[in-house]
């Protein structure tokens, strides 16, 4: 499948998804009743960047080809070899794992902690560049503790007391 294919899909995708997040921003409560502007609404600024997503996503889906005819390498180079994919999986399904499963269910400290030692972990460890040299388990595992307690409290920090943002 040549790269203009893939923008074509990834655009329709996309388009898909903004013209989705547009429809839903506009059912949602509007306030009018309680004399709110339509500035005050809920769903305005959902609503905006669903908007600019479809408009993003059509310009990618519907832009020409290049005249020469010629792929771009880009998504050969990125996604191309079988340890870029490996990466790329992990790193969704890690995100995921976080804002679907821990966030929300366990405390805020120990969800961040385990994202970030498991995200170290998995990149420093298991999927690790060839061209970089192994390093031992045990300082990995130090290092990613080490990143994962001060990313929780600085998180935490920050959300709470600068930001006033009560977390789960």
């Amino acid at each position: 499948m040549t790269n203009h294919a893939l923008d074509r899909i990834s655009g329709l995708v996309l388009c898909g998804l903004g013209l989705f997040v547009v429809f839903g921003a506009w059912s949602m409560p509007r306030f009018e009743a309680q004399g709110a502007s339509i500035y005050q609404a809920p769903g305005l600024t959902p609503a905006l960047l669903g908007a600019a997503l479809a408009l993003c996503g059509a310009l990618l889906a519907f832009r020409k080809a290049r005249a020469d005819g010629k792929s771009h390498s880009y998504w050969d180079a990125i996604a191309g070899t079988p340890q870029n994919r490996k990466r790329a999986l992990a790193a969704l399904a890690l995100t995921l794992s976080y804002g679907a499963v821990l966030f929300g269910n366990v405390p805020f400290l120990l969800a961040t902690f385990l994202f970030v030692f498991g995200f170290v972990i998995t990149f420093e460890h298991w999927l690790r560049p060839e061209e970089r040299a192994p390093r031992h388990i045990g300082k990995t595992i130090g290092i990613a503790s080490l990143l994962g307690i001060s990313t929780a409290f600085l998180c935490q920090y920050l959300f709470q007391t600068l930001f006033l943002v009560q977390l789960p």
